[in-house]
């Protein structure tokens, strides 16, 4: 009874284990990457302007020009978008919403709704440059009463 080291097992067993590697290492790269694309200044300034989104104006109910803060929810309770606010932020010039978000980058939004988009600062952000997108989803209360779901795209580029 002589066992035998190179068995049909011990060479499937050991292709199964360096599959597993492989997958882990692949794993470990994406999440890696991931991480590494969310710690950039330009991702996390991305990620509060996308949050500083569902907040109420200051002063509230004031026009775009008196805005001291932007912000596009009807108040501090109903976090849905005022459509109001989107369409005079629109009439904007292209450098406004930098201003209002205190931010070092260009930014640029896209509001997807009853199957138009409404564009706030430059439609095109550009491809030259850095550019982060994040996507958030909102309800639109339109000036009648009625709501509508959404999808905000947010660019930020140099």
């Amino acid at each position: 009874m002589k066992g035998q080291y190179f068995s049909f097992d011990a060479i499937i067993a050991a292709v199964i284990f360096m599959m597993a590697i492989v997958m882990l290492l692949g794993y470990w790269h994406s999440v890696k990457s991931f991480l590494e694309y969310q710690s950039g200044a330009v991702s996390r300034e991305a990620m509060r302007v996308a949050s500083a989104l569902f907040v109420p104006a200051f002063p509230e109910g004031s026009d775009c020009d008196r805005m001291v803060n932007l912000g596009f929810s009807v108040s501090w309770n109903d976090r849905r978008v005022n459509e109001s606010v989107i369409a005079c932020s629109a009439a904007q010039p292209n450098y406004w919403l930098k201003e209002k978000f205190s931010s070092p980058y260009n930014i640029s939004m896209k509001f997807n709704y009853d199957g138009s988009d409404t564009w706030i600062g430059a439609e095109d952000p550009g491809s030259d440059s850095e550019v982060v997108k994040m996507r958030r989803a909102a309800t639109i209360v339109k000036e009648t009463g009625e709501t509508a779901l959404a999808t905000v795209d947010i660019y930020l580029y140099r």
